[in-house]
């Protein structure tokens, strides 16, 4: 099985050429429902090395004790190794598999590139619960850098091959994340070292700004994060079976958006060398639209959210 995955302090995101799955890149403790009228068809209970933990969306609802990390190191953690195998388990149910795997890294942070190939290479057992064990065995695994995946969704066809030549070019990649934003020039798609950078901004710097908005609206209010991730989707909360306007979300993403478009300006100038910016990632929902107002080359690419992941897996074709 070939498979690309871009796990981000926000999600994970996993693609083979068969199956997409999304989740949140968080674990808790193995606390279930104790009744739901549509079962637990959709819950990821996975047991690792003999420890059980429920993992993305449903650790979110139901864990009494989560761990999330948003810090560089987490490549080296427990939960990063539980939330790359519960991805594969979304993929395939077969009971043994050869991976060959492409995965990424933030801009910054890519020195740590043996730290994951480590991580990932090798055989994995896990058991899921209404499953039989799986063996997933990663025999090739290659890391590049997150935006990367972007230009590679947009260059390259489904056989790993180059579909889109013009994208060989000069070429700026904004891939707007969770935590950090990774802005990468590239060049015959070669990396520009000199024009990319990744900064600590992301979504849930909106999130936690949109958290103290509402405090000032309704005070004893209390939402999880991926409660207030829908709230700033759809720009209103639900109180008391009513809902309320929030106008002044404009007021938390402009100065985000702001904050990219001046650090793009200090790598890349005027940006008139780039034939096209592609803008990609969770973000691109949010700010994707002020930024091209800016960057008259930028577009928000299809799927902004699986574009890393996508590109990985066209990637991984290569890989024989």
């Amino acid at each position: 099985m070939q498979a690309g995955i871009d796990i981000g302090y926000n999600a994970g995101k996993f693609v083979t050429d068969s199956r997409r799955a999304s989740f949140a890149s968080v674990v808790g403790t193995p606390t279930r429902q104790r009744f739901s009228v549509n079962g637990h068809q959709n819950e990821i209970l996975l047991t690792v090395a003999g420890q059980s933990w429920l993992v993305g969306d449903s650790a979110v609802e139901n864990s009494r004790f989560l761990k999330r990390r948003e810090d560089r190191h987490w490549v080296d953690s427990e939960e990063y190794l539980v939330v790359a195998l519960a991805g594969l388990s979304e993929l395939t149910t077969a009971n043994g598999v050869e991976v060959k795997l492409v995965t990424g890294l933030p801009v910054n942070y890519f020195a740590d590139k043996s730290t994951v190939e480590q991580r990932l290479r090798g055989e994995h057992r896990v058991q899921r619960a209404g499953r039989n064990a799986q063996r997933f065995s990663i025999t090739d695994i290659r890391v590049v850098p997150q935006p990367f995946g972007t230009l590679l969704n947009e260059a390259l066809d489904q056989r790993g091959n180059l579909g889109q030549p013009e994208l060989a070019g000069r070429v700026g990649v904004i891939d707007i994340g969770g935590k950090t934003t990774n802005i990468l020039s590239a060049n015959k798609l070669a990396e520009l070292p000199g024009e990319t950078v990744s900064i600590n901004l992301g979504g849930w710097d909106i999130i936690r700004q949109l958290r103290e908005q509402l405090a000032e609206v309704v005070p004893d209010l209390e939402l999880r994060d991926h409660e207030l991730a829908a709230v700033l989707r759809e720009r209103r909360v639900r109180v008391a079976g009513e809902w309320i306007d929030l106008p002044k979300i404009d007021d938390i993403l402009t100065p985000m958006a702001d904050q990219v478009s001046g650090t793009i300006q200090q790598l890349w100038g005027s940006a008139l060398r780039l034939d096209v910016i592609l803008i990609s990632g969770g973000g691109a929902h949010l700010i994707g639209d002020r930024l091209r107002q800016q960057f008259k080359q930028a577009r928000v690419v299809k799927s902004p959210v699986y574009a890393n992941a996508l590109g990985f897996w066209k990637l991984s074709q290569r890989l024989r």
